[in-house]
């Protein structure tokens, strides 16, 4: 078959990848930028493909093993995902793929002898975009949002991506085989039915795996949900004791006032008076915000902040109700704050300072958390270095919502800015 017959099928294969990696990866980019790199993806494949077609042998193998590559490439500069995962989407598409490759080219050799070579290559291509295209489809709409909201350690993603790889592995010498002839079709054909059969069960033990993850995620949510009321509770307990006892001491004070009115001692009555409303003024609640959960997560933090000899500042501007899951918020704020209290406590400075920014516009939720910071903290991107499993909460919040995450460093202080997209959840 001429090289030339093979170009329209190789743009198809190209193009079908492009559409894939769009439904399938995290977008890192603009629209506009995704279709620039796949037009150089397309180009690169393209180019890559025919040649090794014409080429053959050892050529083609090693043109193959980069048309592979610069696909993979091609997912990583896409996706805003993390390398771990990157990985494990990228094999387990490849695996799918090379299934459908397998089964459609053994179905043209049984079934449809009678076309010709031509036709039955362009057959193939055909069927297997119709048949990828709604898969990639429907991993957007249903399973996507459960893979993003996983916060799971990347060791977990490579064991994930090692069991992708090995049937990968074997559905390639499935494919070898084939292209070779070394077995029958009807043996061919037995032979990659159970291998298939053993991906699926495989298959089914993964993402019972991935579902479990996600309970444990949820629960995760759960305990840092139940820690921060617990803390409020605190909070709100100790306000309230010391109320009850200023109360109780209020005819205490009064009949000392007066007796220094007796007297005539005027200074001393007013220096009384000053140091009692002091005493008020500390006893007192302090309002940092309307909504009721963000208020919480604050007063508890800021009694930390003290605790710890911090410099708690806020500024914060959000109506009584927020349209967030109150687990989602608690997720957010909350590991903002504890991790800017770690980054203080790390810092080892003499003076320590925490200012937290929050305010609702146009239906976009933005927070802003700026801490001390260690010499040490450095940046992969716009994430720190090694992000803890509090960071992938964050991160896991701020995509659920449609948002972004981000962190600078500067003039030792650590900036975290997040955002989400609040009408995405009406």
């Amino acid at each position: 078959m001429s090289g030339c017959y093979q170009l329209p099928g190789l743009f198809l294969t190209a193009l079908c990848h492009a559409i894939v990696i769009y439904y399938v990866a995290e977008h890192r980019y603009s629209k506009k930028n995704f279709v620039l790199y796949s037009c150089i993806y397309i180009l690169s494949f393209v180019s890559m493909g025919s040649y090794g077609y014409a080429a053959g042998g050892k050529t083609g193998f090693f043109l193959y093993l980069g048309i592979v590559a610069s696909l993979f490439l091609y997912s990583c500069i896409a996706s805003k995902d993390g390398f771990p995962k990157k990985c494990f989407l990228f094999i387990t598409y490849f695996c799918l793929f090379t299934i459908l490759d397998n089964v459609l080219k053994l179905m043209v050799k049984l079934f449809l002898q009678q076309i010709s070579e031509v036709a039955g290559y362009y057959v193939a291509i055909v069927l297997r975009s119709m048949v990828l295209l709604p898969i990639s489809a429907m991993y957007r709409k249903y399973a996507a949002e459960i893979l993003r909201s996983l916060t799971v350690s990347g060791k977990r993603w490579w064991n994930l991506a090692l069991i992708a790889l090995l049937f990968y592995l074997s559905q390639a010498a499935v494919t070898v085989l084939n292209a070779r002839d070394f077995m029958s079709n009807v043996y061919l054909l037995l032979t990659f039915a159970a291998i298939s059969f053993l991906m699926c069960a495989v298959y089914g033990v993964v993402f019972s795996n991935i579902s479990y993850m996600k309970k444990e995620a949820e629960a995760a949510f759960v305990r840092q949900n139940a820690e921060y009321l617990s803390n409020r509770l605190s909070v709100l307990q100790y306000a309230e004791e010391a109320n009850r006892r200023l109360r109780h001491d209020m005819r205490h004070h009064m009949a000392a006032i007066a007796e220094y009115a007796k007297t005539g001692d005027t200074s001393a009555i007013l220096s009384y008076i000053e140091e009692y409303g002091t005493e008020i003024s500390e006893a007192a609640v302090k309002r940092y915000a309307e909504n009721q959960t963000v208020n919480s997560i604050l007063s508890a933090y800021a009694g930390k902040a003290e605790g710890s000899g911090a410099f708690f500042s806020v500024r914060c501007r959000v109506p009584k109700e927020l349209n967030i899951r109150e687990i989602d918020l608690i997720a957010l704020l909350g590991n903002l704050l504890e991790n800017a209290l770690h980054g203080c406590q790390e810092s080892g400075k003499e003076k320590q300072c925490i200012e937290i920014h929050i305010r609702l516009k146009n239906n976009r939720l933005v927070i802003v958390c700026n801490n001390t910071c260690s010499d040490k903290l450095k940046l992969s991107g716009s994430l720190p270095a090694g992000k803890s499993i509090g960071i992938s909460s964050i991160l896991s919040v701020c995509q659920k919502h449609d948002g972004n995450l981000d962190y600078r460093i500067e003039n030792n202080l650590c900036s975290a800015r997040a955002v989400l997209n609040l009408s995405a959840c009406q």
